[in-house]
């Protein structure tokens, strides 16, 4: 019984191996309901072929800034984002990423505070969340009005 659940272990790792050196460019799923996103080379080549289909495009500068921000490029990145909010400043995640973006390079909270309230905006049901995320990535310094602790 022992060698059977020993081979069948086995079996499975041998599967897992295969499936991960398959799909090693996706990420995985952050969360149950999410879709697995695309990371590395292969969000720079879609990156690329978006950009070079759709110049002006949302989801083409979107995709860009996010190649840009998995590889540190972060000035880059705040640029593709701006012109794709030109392009949609009703795009929940480019407004999310462009939000965490001002964040991490140090924008004034107000500045930050300005895309968040935007984003509760236009997505009043994931405000709360949304909000409470910033109040704690800020340690404090972006505070909202309305309910709950912040």
């Amino acid at each position: 019984i022992l060698f059977v659940i020993l081979l069948l272990a086995l079996g499975a790792a041998l599967v897992e191996r295969y499936l991960h050196h398959t799909y090693q460019y996706l990420q995985p799923r952050s969360h149950p309901r999410g879709a697995p996103q695309l990371q590395g080379a292969a969000l720079q080549e879609l990156a690329g072929v978006l950009q070079t289909l759709y110049p002006e495009g949302a989801e083409a500068n979107l995709t860009a800034g996010q190649a840009r921000l998995d590889q540190g490029k972060l000035q880059e990145a705040r640029l593709l984002l701006e012109k794709a909010l030109e392009a949609d400043r009703r795009n929940q995640q480019l407004l999310f990423l462009y939000a965490r973006l001002l964040l991490d390079q140090g924008e004034p909270p107000e500045k930050v505070k300005a895309v968040v309230d935007e984003l509760g905006r236009y997505f009043p049901r994931s405000r709360e969340k949304v909000e409470e995320f910033f109040s704690q990535a800020s340690k404090g310094k972006i505070k909202f009005e309305g309910s709950g602790p912040y």
